[in-house]
């Protein structure tokens, strides 16, 4: 039997760390051994909850040679020398997306990966692996959508008081890239660059806010008009404005539009069975299904994410064995916060940006 990944945790000012750790028990490919945090009053806070070995200073949990994988949920500004330090010392690198504060923060994790290319250096844009995203995509290979020409995104989340509440209060500086657009948003930046073979060419965005407490400098409602080569467009709505009452504390919809069909989801962020609307008027598919309502079931798995989580770091864990690429790479965390930078120099200049680089 193969050994499972010895795993080390880096960073727990970070909602992730407690929301991903359920997924470790029915993770066999990974065995979690250390967690790293310097913050020491925290760190004994947590250290009961995590049940692992604890240190101050995330070089030593480097220097183990127990530990194959690292999992980053630091303050975005610290990740990218954070990925670089771990694959200096021969750790695979999982790093919470976005990976970074701004665009050289991104390009400063494409060269440590051209430094280190036995190294995997991924981030979890999980919504690749939803069981649905399958059905998606299986759709858009054969055709039956046609040819893409219009996206919706929507991804709203919880106020900014989670943040104060989780003990994350770095997310509520813009510099720190904790506006919505740059955390949440590069979620289905990724998801439609992926699905379209495509890239953002053009951004225009708008923003409101902030309203309320807690202080803060970032913006609580985003939307942005995404243009890609070739001519599709795609509209995110992005936020962290949601009413703590909303069913799931999530409101998340993803639509693709085609010459031939459209497929429409809204994820069921409670339970595990979702409905796809996929409708196709591809000359192969007959009159009676050209408009079928799928309802399609998720392992149901505890830890943020679930299934989709779960099959991710699956995903991750086979890449490092078999050294072959994993699903996410290095190029599309850069380009999915090219596109995030591009949207807040439209909402600075007030005009549609070029997405750069």
């Amino acid at each position: 039997m193969t050994r499972p990944l010895g795993l080390g945790i880096v960073g727990l000012h970070h909602q992730h760390a407690r929301w991903y750790h359920p997924l470790w028990s029915h993770l066999d490919a990974y065995r979690p051994i250390a967690v790293a945090e310097a913050d020491e009053a925290f760190l004994a806070e947590e250290k009961a909850f995590f049940g692992l070995q604890t240190t101050t200073d995330y070089h030593a949990l480097l220097k183990r040679d127990d530990i194959d994988v690292v999992i980053l949920w630091l303050p975005h500004s610290r990740m990218p020398q954070a990925v670089a330090d771990a694959a200096a010392a021969g750790k695979h690198v999982i790093v919470e997306k976005p990976c970074c504060a701004d665009v050289a923060g991104a390009e400063a994790i494409v060269e440590t990966a051209r430094r280190h290319p036995k190294i995997k250096i991924s981030s979890p844009y999980c919504w690749r692996t939803h069981p649905v995203t399958a059905e998606i995509r299986k759709a858009v290979d054969a055709g039956l959508l046609g040819t893409i020409t219009a996206m919706e995104g929507r991804l709203n989340a919880g106020g900014a008081w989670r943040y104060v509440r989780d003990k994350q209060l770095w997310m509520l500086e813009a510099g720190e890239g904790g506006g919505p657009m740059w955390n949440l948003g590069v979620h289905w930046i990724d998801y439609f660059r992926w699905m379209t073979g495509r890239e953002v060419v053009r951004v225009s965005g708008v923003v409101n806010g902030p309203v309320g407490d807690p202080p803060r400098r970032i913006e609580d409602n985003a939307q942005a008009l995404l243009t890609f080569d070739g001519g599709a467009t795609a509209i995110l709505d992005i936020s962290y404005s949601l009413p703590a009452s909303y069913p799931g504390a999530r409101d998340i919809a993803v639509t693709l539009r085609g010459t031939r069909g459209d497929a429409v989801w809204a994820p069921a962020w409670e339970g595990v069975t979702d409905e796809l609307l996929l409708v196709s008027e591809h000359e192969s598919v007959p009159q009676a299904d050209r408009c079928r309502r799928l309802r399609i079931d998720s392992r149901a798995i505890p830890g943020y994410c679930g299934h989709m989580a779960w099959a991710w770091l699956n995903d991750f864990a086979d890449a490092v064995r078999k050294d072959r690429p994993p699903l996410v790479s290095v190029n599309d965390i850069l380009q999915a916060v090219r596109v995030a930078d591009a949207f807040y120099r439209s909402v600075r200049s007030g005009k549609a940006e070029p997405v750069e680089g």
